[in-house]
């Protein structure tokens, strides 16, 4: 039973509950205020912190490139130093965010970011190395700051490499081989740094940091091409110039107005000798001159498509670059060269050597590239330039040599002259514009127009990894190679143009089938270096694909089946009249393996360049009946959206095509 006052006293008990919830709610909500406030303040000021740092850790890298360009690397290192300290700040700011990793889901990415500002703190660390290194060559050189920065601007006499004393270039060298260490492991920090930066890059939590570090990486990312070649200098330069021990290089002239699968034909060849970075000897001979001499002692038997189509019984030094693989074809050059050289007889004064210790290969094309930089040279009466060098120098050695009285076995000097000429101005070019050089040289190992080996397997090793060698080595699961042989057409490559297509498809049955049309129009007419165009062709395909048909080749001649490289080849041959088209036809099934990636939606492509071709078009048909959700390079917006890839694009180097599924 209630009493009278019931409702007097439990009312007020009510309210007064209410009253504490409510206040206990309002308590807790200014708490959580307060909380989130603090939060607030200590993640803007963090902020602030580390993008005014990063901000400021730009401008020092920048600051230090731009001293290096003026060869002021004490000045260089004091913005390293500088970007240390940036670096340091930007990690204090971290230090505040620690505060607020509590948070679910918060604190795994900025942890990730802040090692990558760990990675900066050592990159920033190699990068005060390299500079060091620049100050002990300028000073082994005996260059002040001061002087090369005076060169740079102009103000200061020139100095060319060819000034240099033997006993600096030694130290130079010296210098440089100790450094390679150091090189590699800043490259190697520098790949670090950038992997884990673009793996940030989806989180959309770090996207304020990320834009203001975006300038930061791009800066590393180039200049870790400038290392990447930097590095390979270190370890390959030494040896190359003969640091302690004498060396012996072979040149190669290739002349890819008669493309051979190793460039070119090997119509002159050189024969240089350096120690300590000095050329001791440069000589340059008419190959003819040394494979006639020993012409009857030669019993070495060529590849088969040389004696069918070419009617050569004995595989000669001018024709061992039969691989298209440089680094195989210099081997087979060197072997043919070194058995040639033993062959001679006593006191020959043809230019020879039984022990080669690296190959240069090279085309009219890089000597085009460098008298564009470097002006007209006269030689012999005559004025090379970069737009008629390729056709002069053939004109001089078979036609104009007889006009001007030039014996027979001497109408080559002109091109030794030349070679001469150049390698003069290379080596008096002033100091401040070695750097306008090594692009053009880098260009042209690019462009597969220059390739080096070396016997050394350890250098070799080095010149392959970083795709100086002209080495052809499929690293993907589809690949493409298509090679000519100019046998017997003169000089007729100028004037005879190729586009490839590669297209795959499912046919009705369900096979994947592989279709690689080379499309051929010689532009030309038969004169003294144009004729019809005859070659042995091959295509390089992945191992397994089996050969279906051939169409195009020379009155329905057979295809040779092989296996090179670590891949198929069907080689055949053909013939092209001037001012006619011919279309080259190979149709195959593709590979269990590349069937398999496309099933397994991993499919990529790598389309190698013939080493010394020109430009070709390049075609990529590839119906992978289904949907493609990504390409590298992409489409164009119009064949978006599809089950086939198609692309029209250039063959000027060796290519790669990732395809998502």
């Amino acid at each position: 039973m209630h009493t009278p006052a019931f409702l007097r006293t439990t009312e007020p008990e009510s309210i007064h509950r209410r009253n504490r919830r409510r206040n206990y709610l309002r308590a807790l909500f200014v708490t959580v205020a307060v909380l989130v406030v603090t939060w607030l303040v200590i993640f803007f000021l963090a902020i602030g912190q580390i993008a005014k740092a990063t901000f400021d850790v730009k401008q020092n890298l920048t600051q230090a490139r731009e001293e290096a360009l003026a060869f002021r690397f004490g000045q260089g290192r004091e913005a390293l130093l500088h970007a240390q300290q940036n670096v340091a700040s930007a990690k204090h700011g971290f230090i505040l965010l620690e505060k607020i990793w509590f948070i679910p889901g918060f604190a795994k990415p900025f942890i990730a970011l802040e090692g990558t500002f760990d990675s900066t703190i050592q990159i920033i660390e190699s990068l005060s190395s390299l500079f060091a290194l620049g100050q002990d060559v300028s000073q082994i050189a005996g260059l002040s700051e001061n002087t090369l920065s005076d060169m740079q601007t102009g103000i200061s006499p020139h100095l060319s490499y060819k000034e240099f004393p033997t006993a600096t270039k030694r130290a130079i060298l010296e210098r440089l081989s100790t450094s390679s260490h150091e090189l590699d492991l800043l490259s190697s920090r520098i790949k670090i740094a950038s992997d884990e930066f673009s793996s940030l890059r989806s989180n959309p939590l770090l996207a304020g940091f990320l834009g203001t570090l975006e300038p930061v990486f791009a800066r590393m990312e180039s200049l870790q091409t400038d290392l990447r070649v930097a590095s390979v200098l270190s370890h390959v330069l030494p040896e190359l110039a003969g640091l302690n021990t004498p060396r012996t290089h072979l040149l190669l002239f290739l002349n890819n107005d008669e493309l051979r699968p190793g460039g070119g034909f090997i119509g002159t060849y050189g024969l240089m000798r350096v120690k300590d970075g000095d050329v001791v000897q440069f000589d340059t001979k008419d190959a003819y001159a040394i494979d006639s001499v020993v012409a009857k002692q030669v019993n070495t038997i060529p590849p088969t498509p040389l004696q069918t189509y070419n009617a050569t019984s004995k595989w000669f030094f001018r024709d061992g670059n039969w691989s298209p693989d440089f680094s195989l074809s210099a081997r087979q050059v060197s072997a043919l060269f070194e058995q040639e050289s033993a062959l001679l007889p006593a006191g020959s004064s043809v230019p020879s050597s039984t022990e080669i210790d690296s190959v240069i290969g090279f085309t009219p094309t890089l000597a085009s590239t460098l008298l564009a930089y470097l002006g007209p040279i006269e030689v012999g009466g005559q004025t090379f330039t970069s737009k008629n060098v390729p056709e002069l120098i053939e004109f001089e050695v078979e036609k104009g040599f007889q006009q001007n009285g030039i014996p027979y076995d001497q109408r080559k000097e002109i091109l030794a002259d030349l070679v001469s000429q150049i390698q003069e101005r290379l080596m008096n070019l002033p100091f401040s514009k070695w750097g306008d050089v090594f692009p053009l040289i880098s260009q042209a190992i690019e462009t597969k127009q220059l390739a080096l080996y070396s016997a050394n397997p350890q250098i070799q090793k080095t010149i392959s990894e970083v795709n100086w060698g002209g080495v052809v080595s499929p690293t993907t699961v589809d690949s493409q190679l298509f090679v000519d042989a100019n046998l017997a057409s003169l000089k007729s490559d100028p004037v005879v143009s190729r586009a490839i297509t590669y297209k795959f498809f499912r046919n009705e049955s369900g096979k994947w089938i592989g279709r690689t049309t080379i499309k051929y129009h010689h532009a030309g007419s038969f004169d003294w270096r144009t004729t019809r165009y005859r070659s042995y062709a091959r295509l390089y395909v992945p191992k397994g694909s089996t050969l279906i048909r051939t169409m195009g080749s020379f009155q329905g001649i057979g295809t040779d089946v092989s296996e090179e490289l670590g891949m198929s080849v069907f080689g055949t041959f053909v013939t092209v009249e001037p001012g006619k088209d011919l279309s080259l036809i190979f149709e195959y099934t593709l590979a269990d393996s590349v069937v398999e990636a496309i099933r397994q939606q991993t499919y990529n492509l790598t389309v190698f360049k013939q080493m010394g071709a020109r430009l070709y078009p390049l075609t990529l048909d590839l119906d992978f009946d289904k949907n493609i959700t990504h390409a590298v390079p992409a489409e164009s917006r119009a064949e978006w959206g599809n089950d086939s890839y198609r692309l029209n694009t250039k063959l000027d180097q060796d290519s790669r095509f990732d395809i998502g599924l």
